[in-house]
């Protein structure tokens, strides 16, 4: 298997094979598509390496990239390149502009937007609206414009080559079925809810004279019955009055956020274990979520892939798909299944949940029924509980001051305390000389050489 092929292509027009290098590509939905590149000086590619500079072009799987920005060192590069399409339209400025409110095709509002990038476009209209209503379109960058038309259409894009391709969703629908158990240590990870929200509010022209508007609209989510009341940034748009409240209502639902998001990355090792193959961005599959036993339907939103064959991408699947009210459906079903399991007053597992099936076998000699779990209470002086009685009188004779500290008594020649009464009495005996200072070292030497006199002696 052989690494996919990579060539550098000078704003001149040279181009050349690149070898010794890494290729990781990040694909995502209506975002930057890019690649991060590494490439290692070696004889191999001594025309080409030089040829790595910011501005050139990178051509990947028929692709190009702008290669923005450059870390270099004597041995090695890395750059990132940008998709040249996001780079082409971010350089192009529309100066005309429609300054009032007009009605557009999608059409008619791509060929504004891509006018002069040398860019087209194919649309798959199923699903789209025939037009919009838009205020001031124009003067701006192209992208920008772009990014407009299908946050206004509701639509998504992708690029080829020089071709855009639009449609409500680039994706497919299957019967892929994967079994994914959360983060038990951090389900957070991989399910983000401080994103959602599930109140807005809407409004429509100001009357400056009387401070009032000509129309505005609450909504709550369905979810603020198990998230309760989370306000969103109002939508405010003069366009809005009581004849078109309904579209104000729309644009609200559609401005809200009340999905909860899901981040779960799979390789694709990982999914042809769980029996996906086909695989690919903007695909939904379902996704059983242990341990809360939902079934929702998620999305590839991103994929990582590698020049490398033997490196697996990876697939990140995110935004549950199904609306608030099937959320709190699966949720308030959940939340049942589990209250016959566990008691909610005390968060006890019911023993009349637990069943012993037919065909469950144990070790020999072991009987769960005849497990009797001790029962402890309390120990005493003269009894046993859950320490032993001469633990409990050893913890109950230590003496807690009122800062929290243990207090140890002194000791006295009658008592122990910090050290014992014995040695308390043998330095008593210790005469201490004016100085105040003690040489024990030299009471050790003398008492040593007076046994060895006495010894002498016997």
């Amino acid at each position: 298997m052989f690494l996919k092929e990579l060539y550098v292509r000078s704003i001149l027009g040279q181009e050349e094979a690149l070898t010794k290098y890494d290729v990781t590509r990040k694909c995502g939905l209506n975002s930057e598509k890019y690649i991060d590149v590494t490439v290692i000086k070696h004889e191999t590619n001594e025309h080409s390496f030089p040829l790595v500079q910011p501005e050139n072009f990178l051509i990947y799987e028929g692709e190009e990239y702008v290669i923005r920005p450059i870390n270099a060192s004597v041995r090695s590069v890395k750059v990132k390149g940008i998709h040249r399409m996001f780079i082409d339209l971010a350089d192009v400025y529309i100066y005309e502009v429609e300054e009032k409110e007009k009605e557009y095709t999608i059409e008619e509002a791509l060929n504004i937007a891509l006018k002069g990038t040398g860019y087209n476009y194919k649309v798959d209209k199923t699903g789209l609206p025939s037009t919009i209503k838009v205020s001031n379109f124009g003067d701006n960058f192209s992208l920008d414009l772009l990014k407009t038309i299908v946050s206004e259409f509701g639509a998504e894009f992708d690029c080829a080559g020089r071709t855009i391709y639009i449609a409500k969703q680039i994706a497919r629908y299957t019967d892929h079925q994967i079994r994914h158990r959360l983060n038990a240590a951090n389900p957070s990870k991989e399910i983000d809810t401080s994103q959602l929200k599930t109140f807005i509010k809407g409004f429509g022209k100001k009357d400056e004279k009387t401070g009032t508007y000509a129309v505005t609209a609450e909504y709550t989510s369905p979810l603020a019955s198990i998230y309760g009341i989370r306000h969103a940034a109002p939508v405010r748009d003069d366009k809005y009055t009581e004849k078109n409240k309904d579209q104000l209502i729309a644009q609200m639902k559609k401005a809200l956020h009340d999905q909860i998001d899901i981040s779960i990355t799979l390789t694709y090792v990982e999914l042809s274990e769980l029996g996906v193959q086909d695989i690919r961005l903007g695909d939904y599959v379902w996704c059983i979520l242990d341990p809360l036993d939902i079934d929702v339907q998620i999305r590839v939103v991103e994929v990582e892939d590698y020049s490398d064959p033997l490196k697996s991408p990876k697939f990140t699947f995110g935004s549950i798909v199904q609306k608030a009210p099937s959320i709190v459906a699966s949720f308030k079903k959940t939340q049942k299944t589990l209250s016959k399991i566990v008691d909610p007053q005390t968060g006890k597992i019911r023993e009349g949940s637990i069943k012993i099936g037919s065909g469950t076998s144990f070790d020999p000699g072991y009987d769960p029924t005849l497990i009797n779990i001790p029962q402890y209470g309390l120990a005493s002086a003269s009894a046993d509980g859950l320490m032993s009685s001469s633990d409990f009188v050893k913890l109950a004779n230590i003496l807690v001051g009122s800062d929290g500290q243990v207090v140890v008594a002194l000791a006295t020649e009658n008592n122990d305390g910090l050290m014992s009464s014995a040695d308390f009495t043998k330095l008593k005996r210790i005469i201490m000389p004016t100085a105040g200072d003690v040489d024990m070292q030299s009471i050790l030497d003398r008492l040593a050489a007076l046994e060895a006199k006495v010894g002498g002696q016997g």
